[in-house]
């Protein structure tokens, strides 16, 4: 389990994308502040209901960690961010939101599914179509009768 800052958003990061974001907020900029002093990640997470700006409002337990990629100070203090979605992550504890919201996380690795290879079913189509046309009746799909 980590702690760490968390950004919720009115929008989706996915691992692999970039989130480009304009911090604006004291609270914010306090948080990224201590990421870049750190090592650069925090937590984003949807919000279900209510506003990003302000606080007050009701966030979702999962979500993905950012880590920043290239910024920019702005001279008003704000930031202007590009960040990339690296792993997915479970809230466990939501904490305190003083100075700026964080929670106690756990990493919330892929499902990985074994690899099928298809090369020994090239050229087997007719062998394919037979194991789909069982596999669909075994479970109450197509006709009843026909090639097995």
């Amino acid at each position: 389990m980590t702690e760490l800052p968390m950004f919720p958003l009115g929008a989706v990061l996915l691992p692999g994308e970039e989130l480009p974001l304009r911090i604006f907020e004291p609270r914010y900029r306090a948080m990224i502040e201590h990421c870049l002093a750190a090592d650069g990640r925090f937590g984003v997470v949807l919000i279900e209901r209510g506003s990003e700006v302000g606080g007050g409002d009701v966030r979702t337990d999962v979500g993905t960690v950012a880590v920043i990629d290239r910024y920019v100070r702005k001279p008003d203090g704000g930031y202007t961010l590009t960040c990339l979605g690296t792993d997915r992550l479970r809230v466990v504890q939501w904490l305190p939101d003083d100075p700026y919201p964080r929670a106690d996380v756990e990493i919330w690795p892929d499902d990985v599914q074994p690899a099928v290879d298809l090369i020994p079913l090239l050229g087997k189509r007719d062998e394919i179509e037979r194991l789909a046309a069982r596999l669909a009746r075994a479970q109450g799909f197509g006709p009843a009768h026909g090639r097995s």
